[in-house]
């Protein structure tokens, strides 16, 4: 059974508050993933198998039912994929004998819980450090986007504007493949114009206010943005990034970031494209991290224009690695075309293209081509060519539940191939090349190519 969520857009079920405790074990502390200011969070499984996480809000007279439907009435707008998921909700009113100054009363119990879809890796500050160890930059880019793209949903996805207004990494919840979701919208604001406003409460996290918030209680989108430099930074330098950053000239913890990440790439690649492409990736996260916490809110980016220049970085990463690829073209044994792949995007359908690969040696040559996502097959995945041969791969997209966001995808299909022979220098049996193949591989004694990949929109079927 998949007990993974899709974003749909399913009603949130109602559940009684006798379920929760049937699932939780009556919120016992071995059920227990969480807490926050305004409740403890708790994961369970419904009776369909699916795990989810149970947000139950402390008893606090006043406070917790402005809490409970501020929240509730913001997630019930929302569905995006880097947004977390509502599932269900409970909202109980009982009476429950409890001792009072040595006598028994009736009283009042509200009980009021939001459900969500359970995320396996749990909250972004878990998973933070230096750029030395833990997770690798793409994993750490693939958390920025995923984050800006969220963001921008909440800004600019409806006439109604969304401001979050406690972004930090403990409120970025990561799924089984690392993809980042926004959570908690308990402060957050629903706003039906773009002016600024002001508030008399002091709401939010330390550390990530901008400073016309803390002067003047002044709200506006550029309070996410300064919070989200404030996250990009600690994503990429620790969570000591933004102490160090106020500590330094911008410049000068530019080229600190870019150099300790230098070292990373290097270490962790020997492709001197890709460390080129992914330094420069490094080096445009960091300016577009400082601009965002500008004291002045003015001179801070939008959403919408930080999300121009992250796409502006992957036009430039495809194109270094394609203008790589036709370079070296002549030097290999092996031919790729074409050096892009476009696929014809359909909802709930599988969908293919092909790769040509030609051997245009007298050698026998191995090739291995596989996908950076799971989300792909190839076929064959790997083979040994005859000398001055053609052979075909399909690369097939497994079905995808919906259409994506951008039809610029960050996937690569990644093909490498080397020359094989056997300890005579004769072609030799099939498992013999693949055991030389592999040694090859493993010490990189092989050509490589990283061929971006696309997704195409067919057109609408024409009316008879």
């Amino acid at each position: 059974m998949d007990r993974k969520l899709q974003h749909t857009s399913m009603v949130p079920i109602d559940l009684t508050y006798k379920k929760l405790e049937e699932i939780t074990n009556n919120f016992s502390e071995d059920h227990k993933v969480g807490s926050g200011g305004y409740g403890l969070v708790y994961k369970g499984v419904l009776d369909s198998g699916t795990e989810i996480a149970i947000k139950k809000l402390h008893q606090m007279v006043g406070l917790d039912d402005v809490q409970f439907k501020k929240e509730f009435n913001n997630l019930m707008k929302l569905q995006h994929k880097n947004i977390i998921k509502l599932v269900g909700y409970c909202y109980e009113i009982r009476h429950k004998y409890v001792k009072v100054h040595g006598e028994h009363v009736l009283a009042r119990m509200e009980e009021r819980a939001l459900c969500f879809e359970y995320l396996q890796r749990g909250s972004l500050d878990k998973h933070l450090s230096d750029e030395s160890c833990g997770l690798d930059w793409h994993t750490r880019y693939k958390i920025i986007k995923g984050i800006c793209e969220g963001l921008d949903y909440l800004h600019n996805g409806s006439k109604d504007h969304i401001y979050h207004l406690d972004l930090k990494p403990a409120n970025i919840l990561l799924d089984e493949n690392i993809m980042p979701k926004i959570s908690d919208f308990g402060l957050s604001r629903l706003f039906g114009t773009t002016q600024t406003h002001t508030t008399k409460n002091f709401i939010g996290t330390p550390g990530y206010m901008p400073p016309e918030y803390i002067d003047k209680r002044q709200i506006s989108k550029k309070f996410d943005v300064f919070s989200l430099g404030v996250l990009i930074i600690q994503i990429m330098a620790g969570p000591l990034g933004h102490s160090k950053s106020a500590e330094m000239l911008p410049q000068k913890f530019i080229e600190h970031v870019q150099e300790q990440w230098k070292k990373t790439l290097q270490a962790t690649s020997g492709d001197t494209t890709l460390q080129e492409a992914d330094s420069l990736a490094v080096k445009t996260c960091i300016e577009i991290a400082l601009r965002c916490v500008e004291a002045d809110r003015v001179k801070r980016p939008t959403i919408r224009e930080i999300i121009d220049k992250l796409n502006e970085i992957e036009t430039v990463r495809k194109s270094l690695i394609g203008q790589r690829s036709e370079c070296n073209l002549l030097e290999r044994r092996l031919a790729i075309d074409p050096l892009e792949l476009r696929f014809p995007f359909e909802v709930d359908r599988d969908v293919s293209c092909v790769l040509q690969l030609t051997n245009r040696s007298g050698d026998f040559v191995a090739f291995t081509a596989q996908a950076n996502q799971s989300k792909y097959w190839t076929v064959p995945e790997r083979g040994i060519m005859p000398p001055w041969s053609k052979r075909y791969v399909i690369a097939t997209l497994k079905a995808q539940v919906n259409m994506p966001d951008s039809m610029q995808c960050n996937d690569l299909l990644h093909v490498q191939s080397t020359r094989v022979t056997d300890d005579d220098g004769d072609s030799a049996t099939v498992d013999g090349l693949a055991e030389d193949f592999e040694k090859k591989m493993m010490v990189g004694n092989a050509d490589e190519a990283w061929l971006p990949i696309v997704y195409v929109a067919l057109p609408p079927p024409r009316s008879p």
